[in-house]
């Protein structure tokens, strides 16, 4: 019988969250499979080996060393929601919720405000109205739906929020805002960074997971799982989370495929503006003509040495990190945008990203405070643009306990 070939289009990848560091989890095809790119997990091997040095009585070298290596898993997502006309609960979350949280990128859930009159507004804030709470950074990072002239059919990001319920806003408008303005809050669930300030805190923050990749099958196990993600697209096209993983490989077995895995099915949403009116990329309440952007992370991931361990070493560890958004848009004129000005001048502003859809399915990114580093020229087609570089700076913990520098939100 020839023996079978393993074809990794045929195959379910599971994360499910520990209650701790070597106590394994159980992952449900039914509840914990996560969509990903047919072609990007990519895995290593959990041995090395070393070369002997000892004297053999010829020149042919001695039995090598075979040694342990932390096991590392990567893969690719689209950035979508739980499906369009979805309604986000504490138990409804978004498709990436398990790979997300083992990132460092805490979620929380946050119900629907139905929408209420402004009780004041400037052309790039306003105080919201009845049913808000009055909680310091209770809503950064989340989206608004405001009616009435001058934001009709936008959906703003809130980049700070203080406990006098003043929503400091992505979006620059021609005019003031004011009560003939509503602001209504969707369902939804954001994710941002961590900095956990004790071991409780870790142990809810930086969760670690147990990881089962099928491959027409096969099945690969890991554990004590923990990572980072870098977030990228392009213009008018879907988002996407790059994870890499790190943690302890326990083996694999041959094992069939689950029947039916339940995960998002329908379309992610793309960077576009479309028929709405609100700008796709913005930064200090500016529309961007980009045509790339990434976001990241830059995290160092440290698997600590450990003999207790099948390998040699313990789960990975979450170490520090270092958001830079990179972008590339059009250059223009001076009297338009000039950001090696603000790059002199150390100027501070917040930006954001919407990837617009139906409610369910729509996903932005906010950015509260960016500050340009750097700005090269560069050339797409036969137009000039620019490579601009902004450090996501850190605006202090919202009302979860999350750093800000970048707000994930699915709504």
């Amino acid at each position: 019988m020839t023996d079978p070939v393993i074809r990794p289009s045929n195959g379910v990848l599971l994360i499910a969250l520990q209650s701790a560091e070597g106590v394994p989890a159980a992952p449900s095809a039914a509840t914990d499979a996560i969509p990903f790119e047919v072609d990007s997990p990519d895995y290593n091997s959990p041995y090395k080996t070393e070369d002997s040095n000892e004297v053999t009585g010829s020149f042919d070298a001695g039995a090598p060393l075979v040694v342990g290596q932390p096991a590392t898993i990567a893969f690719r997502s689209r950035l979508k929601g739980a499906g369009a006309g979805v309604t986000y609960t504490s138990l409804v979350k978004p498709p990436l919720h398990a790979a997300l949280s083992i990132c460092g990128w805490l979620g929380q859930f946050t119900a629907g405000v139905s929408a209420a009159a402004l009780t004041a507004g400037t052309a790039s804030s306003g105080t919201l109205g009845t049913g808000f709470a009055a909680t310091a950074q209770a809503y950064r990072g989340m989206p608004l739906i405001l009616t009435g002239a001058p934001a009709a059919g936008r959906l703003p990001l809130v980049s700070d929020y203080s406990a006098a319920k003043l929503a400091k806003l992505t979006d620059l408008y021609g005019s003031a805002l004011s009560a003939s303005n509503t602001a209504e809050l969707p369902a939804n669930w954001t994710y941002a960074p961590t900095s956990p300030r004790d071991s409780s805190e870790r142990a809810s923050m930086h969760p670690c997971a147990t990881v089962w990749l099928y491959e027409d099958g096969v099945l690969h196990q890991w554990i004590d799982c923990r990572g980072m993600v870098d977030l990228d697209g392009n213009s008018a096209r879907p988002g996407y989370g790059a994870f890499s993983l790190t943690g302890i490989y326990v083996g694999k077995s041959d094992a069939a495929v689950p029947s039916n895995p339940v995960f998002a099915r329908q379309s992610a949403p793309l960077l576009l503006q479309g028929g709405g009116a609100a700008p796709a990329i913005q930064i200090a309440g500016k529309p961007l003509p980009i045509s790339k952007w990434s976001l990241k992370s830059n995290v160092t991931i440290e698997s600590p040495d450990d003999p207790n361990t099948q390998q040699g070493f313990a789960g990975a560890q979450l170490a520090d990190r270092s958001l830079m958004l990179e972008i590339d848009p059009l250059s223009t004129l001076v009297a338009t945008r000039n950001v090696l000005a603000d790059i002199a001048a150390f100027t501070q502003y917040a930006g954001g990203l919407m990837m617009p859809a139906p409610a369910g399915n729509r996903v932005s990114i906010a950015l509260p405070l960016l500050q340009p580093v750097q700005a090269t020229p560069a050339m797409r087609g036969k137009l000039r643009s620019e490579t601009q570089l902004y450090r996501a700076l850190n605006p202090g913990r919202d009302a979860a306990g999350r750093d800000g520098p970048a707000v994930l939100c699915f709504s």
